[in-house]
């Protein structure tokens, strides 16, 4: 929490902002805090950990409280200094975020199992890797990052604001890599996720407590996200970039006044859309691209708005004409992005999996890659559709709503590839991705439904008063009746209708998350032989190993430097070698030559099962224990640790 929030915090408070506002923003903005400043220390020579976060972050925060003062920013100042109490509105939001938060939290717990769990999936051999790589180097640097699996080529960009926060968890507690990368993500889900809802909500709606209080509640009821993310792939940094996508499209929604946030200080006006869209780019670009596509609606809202109101006002055209080129310039950038910021297409090969009805049914029914429906929150969301549409108020937020679904459609069915890459390709075309999208505008919709469904369910109660006084007695009880216990009777009925959907989702991940004799990467004999590699390696030495049988996750969860870090690894020639060759050390000269290059004075075998059952040849650590030039130092079940005897 502390990782979460305090650099965040320092710089919201900057700001002026208060309430709602400063704990949605805070979070984002320490993420930013934390990977820029990992980006910059490897030029400064300085290592990475907590206090350099803290000084960047103080440092930004004098910058912005002079420039309130420079600009004469009066609400910044007057919001530093005076503090309201809170009202009944404040303790109906209150209440709604901790039960959501409460339930995200049991969710994760449920599926976790264990603290020190790992999910046995292809992408965890990068992530848990690195978080030890940033430990080991002391650099966290996204610009760098990739030398862990790049070999002798140079490194590229890669989004690692979601390792720098693990790997300055560890630093602090001293946790395991697995303990800490748990809690990290519940924090992140229970907390991070409800706030920017509640945020995105109350600049949507007038900030009605009601409402804001069901955004944070029904955070909690959806299958699609967080769950979804934390299950399939696992995709890490993904995850922590759409738990921060509420608050972002919110931080857009104010800078183009297209929200209901009236009352924010000039600066954190126009200074938050910026710095949380760089945040999300560094948490990872596919959070900044699904911003750029959900705030397309309010850039054309927004114009839309300004040429009526000129219009009205016979002010001429000069400005409408001159904002208008403005916005085909925004959405020429936005063009150019959506070419730019892609993968290439040969790792965007994912097909369609359904057909368009059956995809149009999963939007309606918040059921995305065939989960259970959702119908207590789908029948919420769709009133709440139907309540926005008719006010005709911050229709924007349908026009977002209506791009995720397309969005969705067009990767899970669409049967032209070629407009399917265009459009998703910065998905990696991959339905899950974009599956989990939805709820960034489905909850709030769905909260706006509740709402409405709480305010006409007290209309209805309190325009019988005289009948139902005669059942509850004094006015005084049929007035706790409407306000308290009608809402959380709703409240309760939307929880319990959620149950079955959500339970599906937590028994998926549970099974990711189980660490089994049959378990996919790391098997339980494997794991325990893992924890046992204190006692046979030196902690400076260095293991051959095969990242697709679970072997290289030695490296994060025993802190010993191994031949491979992930599955696409760019190898060396005596890396190479050594998978290829390494059990011929004996009768093959070369092979001794790798070993002395790489510095390899152990080996692991587990095995020819593979993370995704396929065979990727490694051949040469298929050691057994008669093999010349290997001695077997230890065996659970099938997982074999050797060491190097042959080489001298």
């Amino acid at each position: 929490m502390a990782v979460l929030f305090v650099p965040g915090s320092l710089i919201a408070a900057s700001l002026g902002l208060r309430g709602l506002t400063f704990l949605a923003v805070a979070p984002v903005l320490s993420v930013f805090a934390v990977a820029c400043t990992a980006i910059v220390l490897p030029y400064l020579g300085i290592s990475w950990s907590l206090m350099p976060v803290i000084v960047a972050a103080i440092a930004v925060a004098a910058v912005l409280f002079a420039a309130s003062y420079l600009t004469a920013d009066k609400l910044a100042v007057r919001f530093r200094l005076n503090f309201r109490r809170p009202t009944a509105k404040t303790y109906a939001a209150g209440i709604g975020f901790i039960v959501g938060s409460i339930s995200i939290a049991f969710q994760l717990r449920q599926a976790f199992d264990r603290p020190d769990n790992i999910s046995q999936t292809f992408d965890n051999v990068f992530h848990l890797n690195a978080v030890r790589y940033i430990l080991d180097t002391a650099n966290g640097s996204s610009l760098t990052l990739t030398s862990m699996t790049n070999g002798d080529n140079p490194p590229y960009f890669y989004p690692a604001a979601w390792h720098d926060l693990a790997s300055l968890v560890v630093q602090i507690t001293g946790a395991p890599i697995s303990v800490a990368v748990n809690v990290l993500n519940i924090c992140i889900a229970a907390i991070v996720w409800p706030l920017g809802c509640m945020f995105l909500t109350r600049v949507v709606t007038k900030g009605n407590g009601y409402v804001v209080g069901a955004a944070g509640l029904l955070a909690a009821g959806f299958s699609a996200f967080p769950l979804l993310l934390l299950d399939f792939g696992v995709l890490y940094p993904n995850f922590l970039a759409l738990c921060m996508l509420p608050t972002a499209l919110a931080g857009v929604a104010v800078f183009f006044a297209a929200g209901d946030i009236t009352r924010i200080p000039a600066l954190a006006r126009f200074a938050l859309a910026p710095s949380l869209a760089a945040g999300l780019a560094i948490a990872h670009p596919n959070g900044l691209m699904s911003l750029v596509a959900l705030s397309a609606p309010i850039l054309l809202f927004s114009y839309i708005r300004y040429w009526v109101r000129k219009h009205k006002q016979a002010q001429g055209y000069k400005g409408i004409i001159f904002f208008g080129i403005a916005l085909l310039l925004a959405f020429a950038v936005m063009a150019v992005m959506w070419k730019l910021i892609r993968p290439p297409v040969e790792a965007s090969g994912w097909k369609p999996v359904q057909t368009v009805g059956q995809a149009v049914g999963e939007v309606i029914t918040n059921s995305p890659m065939h989960h259970a429906p959702a119908w207590a929150v789908s029948g919420l969301m769709l009133l709440g559709i139907a309540v926005l549409a008719r006010r005709r108020h911050n229709l924007w937020f349908l026009g977002s709503f209506l791009v995720s679904a397309v969005l969705f459609v067009v990767v899970s069915a669409g049967p032209d590839p070629w407009f399917r890459n265009l459009l998703t390709g910065v998905w990696y075309n991959d339905s899950y991705r974009l599956a989990a999208l939805l709820p960034i505008v489905a909850v709030p919709l769905s909260a706006i439904g509740l709402a409405w469904l709480i305010r006409r369910s007290q209309i209805w109660w309190f325009s019988g008063r005289e009948t139902r006084s005669r059942w509850f007695g004094t006015e005084n009880h049929l007035r706790v009746v409407g306000a308290i216990v009608l809402p959380v009777v709703l409240l309760a009925m939307t929880l319990a209708f959620q149950t079955v959907p959500l339970g599906s989702a937590i028994a998926s991940a549970r099974n990711i998350y189980s660490t089994t004799p049959n378990a996919p990467l790391v098997s339980k004999d494997e794991m325990t032989l893992i924890e046992e590699l204190d006692n046979y390696v030196p902690q400076n030495a260095t293991i051959a190993v095969s990242p697709w049988n679970g072997s290289a996750m030695a490296f994060a969860l025993a802190d010993r430097n191994t031949t491979s870090k992930h599955t696409l690894t760019t190898y060396t020639p005596a890396v190479l070698v050594l998978n290829d060759h390494l059990r011929d050390a004996v009768s093959d000269p070369e092979v001794c030559k790798a070993v002395h290059a790489t510095g390899v004075g152990y080996a692991l075998n587990f095995g020819t099962q593979e993370v995704h059952g396929e065979d990727h040849g490694f051949k040469g650590l298929l050691i057994e224990q008669a093999t010349p030039g290997f001695q077997l130092l230890a065996q659970v079940g099938g997982a074999k640790l050797f060491k190097v005897t042959a080489c001298g």
